[in-house]
């Protein structure tokens, strides 16, 4: 799962230079002081979300690491944004003009314990034939999920619909609670 969603990321910022610019535009709303903002610092992630997927299907502890700071950056990230009242894009996986949002923390905490778990459970279980059944059927289940988590503003809009346009009826209830 994890490497599915690392995989993802990582091509839909690389996959045009818009797509990337739009990247860099986001990491500097993440409040980064100004030098570290541009290609440097977006060139460093994205190879970072590579070198952990790549890393997660050698089955290496250090995937899990990357994964893990990539992962834990991220959510500061948004947790700021969200402290100042930004309306800043989720460029996670791509072209989304849906704004960051608490679902954002909550898919990214998901990520965080899925993580977790994977690193604890590398360390202590015993390694499983490829061959296995289980083992083809957890790695379906995996790829399936991880396909869902880039999927996550999608599936928030389906369980929750649309968000009122500023101005309308509709938002002025949802401000008065």
């Amino acid at each position: 799962m994890l490497a599915v969603v690392l995989t993802l990321a990582f091509a839909s910022k690389v996959r045009n230079r818009s797509s990337f610019q739009d990247f860099i535009q986001t990491l500097g709303r993440f409040g980064f002081p100004k030098p570290w903002v541009g290609s440097p610092l977006a060139a460093a992630v994205v190879l970072a979300e590579a070198a952990s997927a790549l890393l997660l299907l050698l089955t290496s502890l250090a995937g899990y690491v990357l994964a893990l700071a990539l992962f834990t950056g991220f959510t500061l990230g948004i947790a700021r944004v969200l402290r100042r009242g930004e309306r800043v894009r989720c460029r996670c996986f791509g072209a989304s003009d849906t704004p960051m949002g608490a679902s954002h923390l909550v898919r990214n905490g998901l990520l965080i314990t899925v993580t977790l778990a994977g690193a604890v459970g590398h360390e202590v279980g015993p390694p499983s034939s490829p061959l296995s059944v289980a083992g083809w059927g957890a790695g379906a289940l995996g790829v399936l999920a991880g396909f869902f988590i880039t999927r996550w503003d999608d599936l928030v809009f389906l369980l929750h619909g649309p968000e009122p346009m500023a101005g309308s009826p509709a938002a002025a209830r949802k401000q008065r609670g």
